[in-house]
């Protein structure tokens, strides 16, 4: 018998332990047109950094409704969600596609969307700007930063 109810015990601890959520922090949608004229593009980034005085694990990826083509992320090592010692840094970023399925200024269809969306443990040490830059550019020339 107190070996049933030491086992059941067990598995209701494990199950809780398994219910643990981890937390959300998203930056707001953020509207894009064509940029047009001339070729030029955009690139969008992620950029996250532990404020606190503990390592946090990360996984930042980079929300958009139409084709973005994945340009780096520094936020995974190995596919894996980095561990972002106190004040560390990284970053994703894409090139945000302006073919058939890209970039659309229709407004019947909402016209296109770019958002950071970060999870972790605990959010509340973590801080992010969704920046945007035109391109090609000589560097990444932030036109746009939103922090969140």
């Amino acid at each position: 018998m107190r070996t049933y109810v030491a086992g059941t015990v067990c598995a209701i601890l494990l199950g809780l332990a398994s219910l643990a959520q981890a937390a959300q922090l998203l930056s707001p949608p953020y509207a894009l047109k064509p940029r047009g004229g001339g070729g030029a593009g955009t690139k969008a980034e992620c950029v996250i950094r532990n404020a606190g005085a503990v390592p946090v694990t990360v996984n930042v990826s980079l929300l958009t409704n139409f084709d973005a083509i994945g340009i780096f992320d520094f936020c995974k090592v190995n596919g894996k969600p980095r561990t972002l010692a106190a004040g560390e840094t990284c970053l994703v970023s894409a090139e945000l596609s302006e073919g058939e399925n890209g970039l659309t200024a229709n407004a019947s269809t909402f016209g296109s969307f770019v958002a950071c969306k970060v999870t972790a443990p605990n959010v509340t040490t973590l801080r992010g700007t969704l920046e945007l830059a035109e391109s090609p550019s000589h560097g990444f020339d932030v036109y746009l930063a939103v922090d969140f």
